[in-house]
């Protein structure tokens, strides 16, 4: 195979099919080619740039991020818009159930921001903290302030994203957790380093304090260019927006709440108004490696925020699915009460309670000691409980080695 050929089955591989890093791609290349793949990788990213866009954002050496949207890459953002879009406006079409979720979205958004950042209580606890403002230590009082700020993102959505905006949205996030040295009202001014516990050195080392500035300046300008020509897609320029602002690290604490923030605030103000019912920090918490390394990888790689956009359009469908399957699961237990009342079928309460634990999918099979348990009831009853909705088609019935458990089955089952 010669350098023309094996150069298209890299890209075509590694690029359209997959977007890898350098590393990535040496370990998969056979041996003898790895000796020539330092000028292959050069020709690699040409060809990534040659088809990419340059953005108006420099790093710390004054060189410009860039970024190119593969085949695969395209068809997530068209997944994410008709999910979205068309599949949630489907199912969210009862004003209670829009309500819901956008209370759901907020909680668990302040909750997990609050997570990823470090902090440390039960998801109990935070609900009381959010409903009785009533922060005992810094975890919960972030979780606070989270949730303020998405109150303040929703009530000013008609102002323009710029610095007294962000700095308004950082002082929001950062109340009562400081030290006294600190900043709340400026960028910083001074030098900060990202740790990891377990490293002796610093993960990573943001621009100078001087340099912050004219960074955020350009990322401003960047957020507010309305013209033709250097039009981006909200949704990549949101996640090119949550890139920055860690990138730059503009102050001494905070700065990946308030680079949620301001992208999640982005994206409503262009019209993008499904991203109210979902919570994108709680999918990034349950990747929170994949998420770190899109940072690294789009560092490390030529200035290539490829990465990092990539992983956030996962991490947005992901969330976005998760609340379409919560939907349909509400959905599909609502027409089985009703299909049950119809056909004059009435269960007790505790058989109601736990259809709709089944439904948010708690657990798939269950036998009849943990039914016992769970609702609190003796064994007879449980019997007879999960004997009733096995013979109306709710759950089916199977042997498990000397024991019988019951799959829940749901409304497929009942209707057939």
């Amino acid at each position: 195979m010669d350098n023309y050929e094996w150069l298209t089955e890299v890209m075509n591989l590694y690029t359209y099919e997959r977007y890898l890093t350098r590393k990535e791609i040496l370990f998969r290349v056979k041996p003898k080619a790895r000796m020539e793949f330092s000028q292959m990788w050069d020709c690699i990213i040409e060809l990534r740039k040659a088809k990419g866009h340059e953005l108006p954002l420099k790093d710390q050496t004054g060189r410009n991020f860039w970024y190119m949207i593969p085949p695969f890459a395209e068809k997530l953002i068209h997944e994410i818009s008709f999910k979205a879009k068309h599949r949630l406006e489907e199912l969210a079409t009862k004003e209670l159930h829009r309500k819901l979720l956008i209370e759901d979205m907020m909680f668990e958004e302040a909750f997990y921001s609050s997570v990823i950042e470090g902090a440390f209580t039960t998801k109990q606890r935070a609900k009381e903290v959010v409903r009785n403002k009533n922060p005992r230590d810094k975890s919960e009082q972030m979780i606070l302030n989270n949730y303020q700020a998405l109150v303040f993102i929703l009530e000013n959505l008609d102002k323009e994203l710029d610095e007294e905006l962000l700095i308004q949205i950082h002082k929001i996030v950062t109340y009562n957790t400081l030290d006294e040295d600190e900043q709340t009202e400026r960028y910083r001014d001074g030098q900060v380093y990202v740790t990891n516990p377990n490293e002796t050195e610093p993960v990573y080392v943001p621009p100078s304090a001087e340099k912050v500035k004219p960074m955020m300046d350009d990322l401003f300008s960047f957020i507010n260019d309305k013209s033709e020509s250097s039009f981006v897609h909200p949704v990549i320029k949101a996640a090119i927006i949550h890139f920055y602002i860690g990138y730059v690290h503009p102050f001494f604490d905070g700065n990946g709440r308030v680079a949620r923030a301001l992208s999640y605030m982005y994206l409503l103000k262009e019209g993008y108004e499904f991203f109210k019912f979902f919570s994108i920090s709680s999918m990034i918490n349950r990747h929170r490696n994949k998420y770190y390394k899109s940072f690294i990888d789009s560092e490390e790689n030529n200035n290539d925020v490829t990465y990092f956009i990539i992983a956030q359009l996962v991490i947005s469908l992901d969330s976005i699915q998760e609340v379409l399957d919560k939907l349909l699961n509400e959905l599909q237990n609502q027409v089985l009460q009703e299909n049950l009342i119809k056909d004059g079928i009435f269960l007790a309460s505790r058989q109601h309670k736990f259809i709709q634990m089944a439904e948010k999918k708690e657990y798939n099979t269950i036998t009849i000691e943990d039914y016992k348990k769970k609702l609190k009831v003796s064994y007879e009853t449980a019997r007879k409980d999960l004997t009733e909705l096995e013979e109306l088609g709710i759950l089916k019935k199977l042997k498990k080695g000397n024991k019988y458990i019951f799959m829940f089955v749901g409304l497929k089952g009942y209707l057939n």
